[in-house]
């Protein structure tokens, strides 16, 4: 049914290229079989696909009378070759657990990427992302040559600066884009994206490892579905601490607009073993991420737990202008924290208070040390100063702790309404 209707809709669309009948046929006759394989692509059916594009290229072989006819083939014969490709690739799909997934505009991606420091770190820059590893002694990006193509080069620290940049000794793919590292911290492995080296459409993911006996990076392998598709894929990046890893793609999505697969990484390529090629192509596109699910696995236990350490790293490491306890979960450093004004307003008003208190109490100590030093007459006179201001500082003792109340409660109030 869905074949019929797509045939149909074709039939419209060359019927409005057209300006004649007949010219409408003689371009159905030219690319009918075409339309086929493009249909079939969409429908990760890449034999069907394949087999409609030998049918198209034997058609315009025998059609001498078209002068369009030999470009035409030469057109098609790359298009043949990407869909036997995808054909061997298809029947290798990695049986990979995919347990999250967003879609995010393309030029925000990395917002979705949680890592850990472990993991090092992924910074954006114009038409790439630098990688720098968890020692932050070296860095990945990629970067235009010469030729106008993305390459990637490499750096490594130098007390306060960075090395010269030089390109990374990898086989490469000299007409294609090479872009998106990341490194894992073995210091060996880098994953990458390249639109060469048979990829299977737009930028496709790789994997490589250094050999430390020449220098230099082996011959990259190409990761299988679902981790590529006909579609730009890259920047995939591995959380080691917490086994979880993420790769961005543009398949099935609105110009603009990219889908970051959150997935479990194989500790060694495991295949699906199903004959079933529905099956097959569904886990291939990931058509839903429920189905590369194991029983009663629960993930979003995982996922919690990835952002609840990333945001207590982050506060442990953020400058901290004070340590002000809401309850048994939540604690502010800054005053940005505050969801209440008048609380936020409190609190300031308790810490101008303490910074009082800290004043009188070094005042006091001056006081007592010359007291000790001074004669009776001097005694006296002190005596009297020092008993003041030690009323003075229980009262703001008192103050100051009602004040921090006030605020605390404040806050929990409006946490309470906010939640």
């Amino acid at each position: 049914m869905r074949y019929t209707i797509f045939v149909l809709l074709y039939f419209v669309h060359i019927a409005l290229q057209a300006q004649t009948l007949e010219e409408a046929d003689n371009l159905y006759a030219d690319k009918k079989y075409t339309a086929a394989a493009e249909m079939y692509e969409q429908l990760y059916r890449f034999d069907k696909a394949a087999e409609s594009y030998k049918m198209q290229i034997s058609l315009s072989e025998k059609d001498k009378k078209n002068k369009k006819a030999p470009a035409m083939v030469d057109s098609l014969r790359p298009l043949l070759k990407q869909n036997e490709n995808l054909m061997r690739m298809i029947n290798r799909c990695e049986d990979v657990q995919i347990i999250d997934s967003i879609i995010i505009g393309k030029n925000d991606f990395l917002n979705a990427y949680h890592l850990t420091e472990d993991a090092g770190t992924l910074e954006k820059t114009k038409g790439s992302i630098i990688y720098e590893n968890q020692l932050k002694d070296r860095r990945f990006y990629g970067k235009k040559d010469e030729k106008n193509l993305y390459r990637i080069y490499t750096q490594v620290k130098i007390q306060d600066g960075w090395s010269e940049e030089k390109p990374l000794n990898i086989p490469i793919d000299s007409s294609a884009d090479d872009n998106y590292p990341f490194g894992l911290a073995d210091g060996l492995t880098i994953y990458y994206a390249s639109t060469g080296n048979n990829s299977i459409g737009g930028y496709d993911l790789f994997v490589s490892r250094y050999n430390m006996d020449n220098d230099a990076y082996l011959s990259p392998t190409q990761l299988g579905m679902p981790f590529n598709s006909p579609y730009n894929d890259y920047m995939l990046a591995i959380d080691e601490l917490h086994g979880i890893g993420y790769f961005a793609s543009d398949r099935f999505q609105p110009e603009g607009k990219v889908v970051i697969y959150t997935f479990i990484p194989n500790e060694e390529p495991k295949f699906l073993e199903n004959e079933d090629f529905a099956v097959l192509a569904n886990r291939a596109k990931i058509s839903s991420i429920r189905d590369t699910w194991r029983p009663n696995a629960n993930y979003q236990a995982l996922l919690q737990k990835v952002k609840s350490d990333i945001e207590k790293r982050k506060q442990q490491a953020a400058p901290k202008d004070f340590t002000f306890v809401i309850n048994d979960k939540i604690v502010y450093y800054s005053l940005s924290d505050f969801e209440d004004k008048d609380a936020k307003q409190t609190f300031q008003h308790s810490q101008d208070l303490y910074k009082q208190i800290l004043a009188l109490e070094n005042q006091l100590e001056g006081q007592r040390r010359n007291y000790a030093a001074s004669n009776t007459s001097q005694k006296r006179n002190l005596k009297l100063s020092i008993l003041e201001n030690e009323s003075r500082l229980e009262k703001l003792y008192s103050d100051y702790k009602k004040t921090e109340i006030e605020a605390r409660n404040k806050e929990i109030n409006k946490l309470r309404i906010k939640n």
